[in-house]
């Protein structure tokens, strides 16, 4: 019966997880076509930023997301493409109360010497655009008291605060889970081997390690206790990801 059981529990993650992924997709290409419209793109030549909420037209499919409501877009000038995103709900939510929670996308797009942005950042817009949204589905698949528990531990936020703090968001469940979902959605965007991508990812965090303070001595066992960690979980979550684990 155990055995039964578990076996129903990956056929149940396994399916959640590649309808997230078909989401992820799906919201990705909503957003492009939005950056292409040229209501859009006039407000952000006149403004250098733009905000919005993604219609109702296309997005059906939200209604299948019982703990997502709408998905906004930060849009604003900047020197580089760049998107990151945050899964907003009220902190300790009932299953009801989480029926209103949103994912927040920023989105940093360059300014061509006409104000406007060129067609072709979007090639490098969207790994990181389904990165982020395929990171924050996750977030928005997992229970509240998951979700709490890195709200506890640090409450302002502030994940560089020490290496003590940065070592309990990294391997909390919850992160853990979202950042390999997320990396993994970027691999397979990039067609890129995704052992690779987590890696490029795990510089970009050791270097903001470092940009915040904290020695190479510090953040040496730190980064190779994550690696290990997120590895682990990829072969778990993901048995057909070309990945060789390393022997202890």
């Amino acid at each position: 019966m155990k055995l039964i059981l578990e076996n129903w529990r990956n056929y149940i993650n396994e399916v959640s997880g590649k309808g997230l992924e078909r989401y992820a997709t799906l919201i990705s290409r909503e957003i492009v076509k939005a950056l292409k419209d040229d209501i859009i793109k006039n407000a952000f030549t006149r403004q250098g930023e733009v905000n919005f909420r993604l219609g109702d037209e296309g997005m059906e499919f939200l209604e299948d997301l019982d703990w997502v409501r709408y998905i906004k877009i930060n849009l604003e000038a900047g020197r580089y493409v760049y998107s990151d995103a945050k899964y907003e709900f009220i902190l300790d939510a009932t299953d009801e109360e989480r029926k209103e929670s949103d994912i927040i996308i920023n989105i940093v797009l360059p300014a061509n010497r006409r104000g406007s942005y060129e067609d072709s950042v979007f090639s490098e817009l969207i790994p990181e655009l389904k990165d982020s949204l395929r990171h924050e589905l996750e977030h928005s698949s997992q229970p509240t008291d998951m979700l709490m528990n890195i709200q506890k531990q640090i409450p302002e936020g502030d994940v560089w605060k020490s290496i003590e703090s940065a070592e309990r968001y990294y391997t909390d469940e919850a992160e853990v889970k979202a950042h390999v979902v997320g990396i993994y959605k970027k691999a397979k965007t990039m067609k890129q081997p995704v052992d690779e991508v987590l890696d490029d990812f795990l510089t970009a965090v050791w270097q903001t390690g470092l940009n915040n303070g904290h020695s190479e001595e510090a953040l040496e066992p730190l980064m190779k206790k994550v690696r290990e960690l997120w590895r682990y979980y990829l072969m778990s979550r993901y048995p057909e990801a070309q990945i060789e684990l390393e022997e202890q």
